[in-house]
This record gives C-alpha cells, structure tokens and sequence, in this order.
C-alpha cells in the first residue's frame, strides 16, 4: 500500500481513531473505574455541559433514539450519578440532572482527558502540533459542506461552546448565524 494512496489514508485515519478511543475515551474512563462505559461517560459529559435536561434532550444531543436515552438514564440513575424528577410545571416531562457525584465524576474525567491529550500532544514539535490541527480542521471543513450537516455533526457543547469551533464556522459561512449555543 503506497503511502499517497487513499487507502493508505483510510488506513491512517482508522489507526488514528482506534487510539483516540482507546487513550482518551476507553483508558480515562479505566481509571476512574465504577464500570463506566463510553456511553455512560458521553451521557454524563452531556448532562454536565447542559445542566438540567430531559431525556429527549438527551437522545437529541447524543443522536441516540429516545428508548436508548432513557435506558442510558436509567443506568445512570441506579449508580447514583444522576437524579430523575417530574418537571414542576409540566408532570408529563421529567427533569435529569447530575447528583454531586455525578458532577464530580464528570469533572474527573474531563481531567483525566485533558491530561491525556496534553500528554500526547506535549511530545510533538509545536510546528506539529498546529499542524495537525490545521489538518483536521480542513478534513471536518471537507466533510462538512451545509448547515445541515454541521447540525448533525455538532456536539451541541452547551456551557464549553467554542465560537471558533471549525463546525460553528462552517455553519455560520452557509446561514450567516453563528450555531445557537444550547
């Protein structure tokens, strides 16, 4: 397989993935330990940058279907990491929101994640560095063409809104609006 090849780059970009799941999802979420899994910890993540939400926000946000976010919800709830309540004013919604040591966990791990990722990107050159950057924005601004697309692929990060976010800029060059921050 010749290195300028596609599926060199294919080969490449699956590596690439394949190690950002295994040392900043998988391995953080090892040490933090109670058996949570990636999906717990996105669902956590969620709550966290969101604060009080509902379950449809959930499976909004995660592009899960309702019955899976609510099944996510309820594992949360049974490890005490998140608290389920009707809604004061409508009792046909229900309220999540993380318990204390749901917010710690969550902070835990976003710890474990940035100290990951520093150490990772503390062994390359600073030219590299940049680089690489530059390199996955001008990938995700090829991937992504439209508004709806940045829609789709948006995190939606709630209260950790980048406005330089390559997404909010794809988005912003095709409606002229930034994406609303939820």
């Amino acid at each position: 397989m010749k290195k300028d090849s596609i599926a060199y780059a294919e080969h490449v970009l699956d590596l690439f993935t394949e190690i950002l799941h295994k040392a900043i999802i998988v391995g953080p979420l090892r040490e933090v330990g109670l058996g949570i899994t990636p999906a717990l910890a996105q669902g956590i993540q969620f709550i966290h940058q969101h604060g009080v939400c509902s379950v449809k926000d959930i499976a909004e946000g995660l592009s899960m279907t309702y019955s899976a976010a609510s099944q996510l919800t309820d594992r949360l709830v049974k490890k005490g990491l998140v608290t389920r309540r009707e809604n004061a004013r409508d009792r046909r919604l229900t309220e999540i929101e993380l318990t204390n040591d749901g917010f710690k966990l969550a902070e835990k791990i976003r710890l474990r994640r940035v100290t990951e990722m520093s150490r990772i990107l503390g062994r390359m050159r600073p030219a590299s560095r940049e680089m690489l950057v530059q390199t996955l924005e001008d990938f995700i601004t090829a991937v992504v063409k439209d508004d709806r697309t940045a829609l789709e692929v948006c995190s939606h990060c709630g209260r950790d809104h980048v406005p330089e976010c390559v997404i909010n800029e794809v988005y912003q060059a095709a409606t002229g609006m930034p994406i609303r921050r939820t």
